[in-house]
């Protein structure tokens, strides 16, 4: 893997050159949509039909043409759109990492990926599906199981739980690429360590009202998508079928499949929008040039920006072995320096009688 070898360019753009580069990685990468977003939805969408599709079929019994079916289509649609909406993000969850490794690797295995999303498994599932209000909207629709409209629970909890997620998505739009990418931890004892809530704080705040107005302007845009898509549809099967009306056909299998497809656009989306993010208030392609190098020149490990251990600060002892002494010792010769054997010099000088003792002296 090279930091700086990689597939996607890593460069500034704006919104309209990230649509652009979106439809080139669905044809790049069509199985990031095809498979992974395919069987993070799978569940969500048998939930939806379990909680919602009883609705549309009640009202089929008696006609969809009256007013008070009119009312429950419409809180039957609303309901599912809400759901749907909630459950992108963690429907998107396999092709975030898949499109995430795609960046540096050319085509991470899908074995991989579903195991590193079921490593994280509790740590995305309690962000993505419980505090941003996937299954508690999904325990008030069972709840109200088999009920007729109500005004209160039809209306204003709906429009209540738009706003709570169109203020926090609009503010906290990456929370899933911080989760899923760069697996910060939800909490830690550690000061030192980078929790999702300061990481998602450092790469929002700077850089909110340009995200706030992004958000606006894809929200306005999949909605015109949705309603492209979804009369498409309705138009072939009416070309298919000559059947043009919009019966249960259409509620049960073409509103949902359509606010998915839009969907699993906006994942892409969303994710192309993160590394713009990231390279615009980071600098990240020169975070990823200056690693790769590292890594090129040092090794794996120097890419990896690691701290260095009181281990790597101590100096090694030196080794107790010996080391050869290459100096050679010059030869000695007759002219120079003493001789270590004299009585085979006969030039040499007489040896000197060793002086007396004492005692000798006396005698």
């Amino acid at each position: 893997m090279q930091l700086d070898k990689t597939h996607v360019v890593v460069r500034v753009r704006t919104l309209s050159e990230i649509g652009d580069l979106a439809m080139v990685m669905i044809r790049r990468y069509p199985s990031a949509l095809l498979i992974g977003f395919l069987v993070g939805a799978v569940p969500w969408i048998i939930a939806n039909a379990a909680l919602l599709s009883w609705i549309p079929i009640r009202e089929a019994q008696y006609g969809l043409g009256d007013d008070e079916a009119a009312q429950e289509v419409f809180r039957y649609a609303s309901w599912m759109l809400l759901l749907i909406v909630l459950q992108t993000p963690i429907a998107g969850i396999f092709t975030t990492i898949y499109l995430g490794q795609a960046v540096f690797e050319k085509r991470p295995t899908w074995s991989s990926v579903f195991q590193e999303g079921r490593r994280q498994f509790w740590r995305w599932f309690w962000v993505l599906g419980i505090k941003r209000l996937v299954l508690p909207t999904m325990a008030l629709l069972a709840f109200r199981y088999g009920t007729y409209f109500d005004p209160f629970a039809d209306v204003v909890l709906p429009v209540t739980i738009v706003i709570v997620v169109v203020l926090v998505r609009a503010s906290r739009p990456f929370v899933p690429e911080i989760l899923l990418l760069e697996q910060c931890p939800i909490r830690s004892k550690d000061s030192r360590v980078i929790t999702a809530s300061r990481r998602s704080k450092s790469l929002h705040s700077p850089m909110n009202s340009e995200l706030s107005g992004r958000f606006i302007a894809v929200s306005f845009i999949s909605c015109w998508l949705f309603a492209s898509v979804l009369w498409s549809l309705v138009w072939v099967r009416g070309i298919v079928t000559g059947q043009w009306n919009w019966g249960l056909f259409v509620l049960l299998v073409l509103l949902p499949a359509s606010a998915w497809i839009i969907g699993a656009l906006c994942t892409l989306i969303r994710l192309l929008n993160y590394l713009d993010t990231r390279i615009r208030l980071e600098g990240w392609e020169v975070e990823l040039a200056v690693r790769a190098e590292a890594i090129r020149q040092f090794g794996d490990d120097a890419g990896s920006l690691k701290p260095r251990t009181t281990e790597s600060r101590q100096t090694k002892p030196l080794s107790t072995k010996s080391r050869p002494n290459k100096s050679r010792s010059k030869p000695a010769t007759s002219n120079s320096g003493p001789n270590p054997n004299p009585a085979a010099n006969p030039t040499s000088a007489p040896q000197e009688n060793p002086r007396p003792s004492v005692h000798g002296a006396g005698k």
